[in-house]
């Protein structure tokens, strides 16, 4: 990381929050010691203006991870990052698309081209692994382009389309579980590069476009947006569809205008996709698609930030317990002219704030019998890029992770009763959150929003890909809960009024910073490593461990 970052800033920040040191006459606190004020303190300082953003790769997020690591040195943690420091750098490869070299062409038999514009009917984005893109193949639909053995389904089935330009529509079919139906679609790039595609456009749905509409994608996702990979070891940037030269997108009225061109009743299309099943047809198409881009490419680097709490026991101290929050957020906004910086107060300063808090209040308690990690990644905005990194890096030996515990973005608005698990059925970890949250008086309540697919939205499912047993929480939706969710996400959510001015309850973060303990707590003492349920469709997609079946 960059050594610009003055341990002034870091001391003063330090001294502002107030934070105990570990050499502090601290009597054996109770569980339920987490602090309000703390909270509040390093949410301020994470949110603050100038850090502007922090975003992956910039000095406002390396100014960030200088506090976090300070902190997590106050508190008293071992460091966890390489070299006997809180910092494991990540090489990223940053790009930046040129908004001059975009093309897409869709080009029919007798030669005509399609009345299409770009930002209102199409995208093309950059590439992190091409300078240049330009590719010319013909299209075949492919429906929603998975390939899903245990629902007894592949589009691709018939297909031919090996060295040409796959189109699909976007998200994936209703019908499947909404979790395995979620991991569907992160592998849709995989699957038409396994089968020789060179390309993919993809087709916005109207559920995509309720959920995150075209609109959004320009604002956040396109325009002037650097997009992000990891490099591997080799210094290539990762990916699991080498083959896909380019990628395009097209909007509702894009992807009308595009299907009716193609011979097809675009509303008898959707009916379809929209079902449960969405079985859709798949078909070649009678166009030659161009998509063509260049990207300025820099190779950078951004840290994770580790600190644990070494086990006690002799036999258990080697497993341990992660628990995870994405200390980066989107940093500066290019469309909003007054206000530019997107603090990121509950996305994640709020995340990290409790997890340093949580590190607090287990740092003055017995030690556990297992070891807990307390990890900040980074570039998660960029596709939870840190998490992924440290998954097939551990800074422990990998076997040793038996459960990571995920907070990212509780709003923290309103004197929460109840906590939603995302994952909650597929893992033992659950017994320890029943555990811990009964002990507080604490209701857990079922994903109230399973379309969203979020238990594949989130660092955690970096450790999931790795088999390990993984959770995501959330405050729950309870009485005010509901109302200060949707408020937050269709007026704050990813803008710059994410940030300290909102009506934060400073002690609702102490809580769930105590319930984060707690539930650390329960599984870092218990006698049996949390496993996931036998059969359960990611132990077994991951080979992760699962409980023994049981003769019975």
């Amino acid at each position: 990381m960059k050594n610009i970052l003055a341990a002034g800033l870091v001391a003063v920040a330090l001294t502002a929050c107030g934070v105990r040191g570990s050499d502090d006459a601290a009597p054996e606190a109770s569980i339920g010691a987490a602090d309000a004020a703390r909270v509040e303190a390093h949410m301020a300082y994470l949110a603050d203006d100038a850090l502007e953003g922090r975003e992956a790769g910039t000095p406002g997020y390396d100014m960030a991870a200088a506090y976090v690591a300070g902190q997590m040195e106050e508190i008293g943690l071992t460091p966890a990052g390489i070299g006997g420091t809180y910092f494991q750098n990540v090489p990223l490869r940053r790009s930046l698309r040129n908004a001059d070299s975009v093309v897409m062409t869709v080009t029919g038999e007798d030669g005509v081209q399609l009345d299409l514009t770009e930002y209102s009917d199409w995208l093309v984005f950059g590439s992190t692994s091409r300078e240049i893109s330009d590719v010319t193949a013909p299209a075949v639909f492919a429906g929603f382009g998975i390939v899903a053995p245990k629902e007894g389904r592949d589009d691709y089935a018939g297909l031919d389309v090996e060295g040409k330009i796959v189109v699909l529509f976007s998200g994936t079919p209703k019908g499947i579980q909404t979790e395995e139906r979620a991991y569907y679609g992160t592998r849709k790039g995989q699957f038409a590069s396994e089968r020789g595609a060179v390309g993919i456009v993809t087709i916005e749905t109207p559920s995509q476009a309720a959920r995150y509409g075209f609109e959004r994608v320009v604002r956040e996702r396109y325009a002037d947006a650097a997009s992000m990979s990891w490099l591997t070891p080799e210094g290539s940037s990762f990916t699991l569809a080498p083959n896909i030269e380019a990628s395009g997108y097209l909007s509702l009225s894009g992807g009308e205008t595009f299907m009716t061109a193609a011979g097809q009743d675009w509303d008898a299309l959707i009916e379809v996709a929209e079902a449960a099943g969405g079985a859709v047809p798949t078909f070649d198409l009678p166009f030659e698609i161009s998509l063509a881009q260049s990207s300025a490419l820099e190779t950078i680097e951004s840290p994770n930030v580790a600190g644990m709490i070494v086990g006690s026991d002799p036999e258990l101290a080697d497993e341990v317990i992660v628990l995870t929050a994405h200390l980066d957020h989107i940093g500066l906004s290019q469309s909003m002219e007054d206000d530019r910086i997107n603090n990121g107060a509950l996305d994640n300063a709020a995340g990290i704030a409790t997890l340093l808090e949580a590190a607090s209040v287990l740092s003055a308690m017995p030690t556990p019998r297992r070891s807990v990690m307390f990890l900040a990644v980074t570039a998660e905005e960029k596709g939870l890029l840190g998490a992924q990194y440290f998954a097939q890096f551990p800074t422990v030996p990998a076997e040793n992770i038996v459960a990571n515990v995920n907070l990212d973005m509780p709003i923290l608005t309103y004197d929460f009763t109840d906590v939603i698990v995302f994952g909650a059925s597929r893992s033992t970890i659950i017994d320890a959150v029943e555990s811990a949250t009964g002990e507080m008086g604490i209701t857990l309540s079922p994903d109230p929003m399973p379309e969203q697919g979020l238990f594949t939205r989130s660092d955690h499912f970096r450790f999931v890909e790795a088999g390990i047993p993984s959770v995501y929480l959330i405050p729950g939706l309870a009485g005010e809960g509901e109302a200060a969710f949707a408020e937050h996400m269709a007026n704050n959510y990813h803008r710059p009024s994410d940030d300290m001015s909102e009506p934060i309850d400073f002690d609702a973060g102490a809580k769930f910073a105590e319930m984060k303990a707690r539930i650390a707590l329960t599984l870092a003492n218990g006698d049996d490593r949390p496993l996931w349920r036998s059969g359960d469709f990611f132990a077994v997609t991951f080979d992760g461990p699962q409980e023994a079946v049981s003769a019975n």
